[in-house]
């Protein structure tokens, strides 16, 4: 058995956090459980607060076995708990494991039909808060919003594998401005792999981006430019995780930085010569 420092290191710093008070301590740590859930969830369920709103939606396409689901209904509960902000969680899945590959572009070589079945009754028993919507992704999504009736949506962990599926959860985000915060967090689970996928963007999730971006004026999905510079935990979600920017929501624009008076005043000559010290 190999053992993984990574993993080592973040079960340490999680037992050792456990009880502290400070959320974003937690957060920059990664001590929550799945930290490329906590940061897009922690950061989106800030910009919601920031504007006003009482509640969010966090998703995963891709459910699986429901490990993740479980994961992300606990961190959304801690996260929400903690800020005053109701998070809601959905799952979508067909139950029925990977369908068959449409073409090169799902990555066959990687994936196979079948991989990935839910066991639905045991998830569901599991599950405290969280719903589920068992359906082909596209009808899926066209009755999303009717029946679930979601708070605006700031967090989607995309874990289909396919380029196809994954395409087709992409069209959610042509829904009207209302059900999406004006910049969510997206996490692109399949994009960096062992050295047997090789993936790059002419196959998988990756293309799917790319051809979302390449067909939308007014939105696009973007990297957070240094995003890793600025973790302190070295780890490969860092370059899985992008925002959908809305461009043209209403409320795109509006102010939800920590410092509404920020400002930087000219120094003194003696406050300069008192900070500066010799190399």
């Amino acid at each position: 058995m190999t053992l993984n420092p990574v993993r080592i290191g973040r079960a340490l710093r999680r037992r050792a956090l456990r009880l502290t008070p400070f959320l974003d301590l937690k957060i920059r740590y990664d001590a929550l459980d799945r930290p490329q859930f906590a940061y897009g969830i922690y950061h989106a369920a800030l910009q919601a607060k920031a504007l006003g709103y009482e509640a969010m939606s966090a998703l995963e396409f891709g459910v699986a076995g429901g490990n993740g689901l479980i994961a992300m209904e606990r961190v959304a509960a801690e996260i929400g708990a903690r800020l005053g902000l109701r998070i809601e969680v959905y799952g979508f899945d067909t139950g029925a494991g990977m369908p068959p590959a449409v073409d090169h572009r799902d990555a066959p070589f990687i994936w196979r039909a079948g991989q990935f079945r839910m066991d639905f009754d045991a998830l569901a028993q599991r599950l405290a808060t969280a719903r589920l919507v068992i359906d082909d992704v596209e009808a899926g999504i066209k009755t999303f919003a009717e029946t679930m009736k979601p708070a605006p949506i700031g967090f989607i962990s995309f874990d289909m594998d396919y380029y196809s599926s994954t395409k087709k959860a992409l069209a959610l985000c042509e829904r009207n401005h209302d059900l999406f915060l004006p910049r969510a967090f997206f996490y692109f689970d399949d994009i960096v792999g062992d050295d047997s996928e090789l993936h790059c963007e002419f196959i998988g999730e990756l293309l799917a981006i790319r051809e979302f971006n390449d067909t939308h004026a007014d939105m696009k999905i973007a990297s957070i430019h240094g995003l890793a510079s600025k973790r302190a935990i070295p780890d490969h979600w860092h370059v899985k995780t992008f925002v959908h920017h809305r461009f043209a929501h209403p409320r795109y624009c509006d102010f939800v930085g920590a410092k509404a008076d920020w400002q930087m005043p000219l120094q003194t000559a003696s406050s300069r010569s008192r900070s500066w010290r010799p190399v």
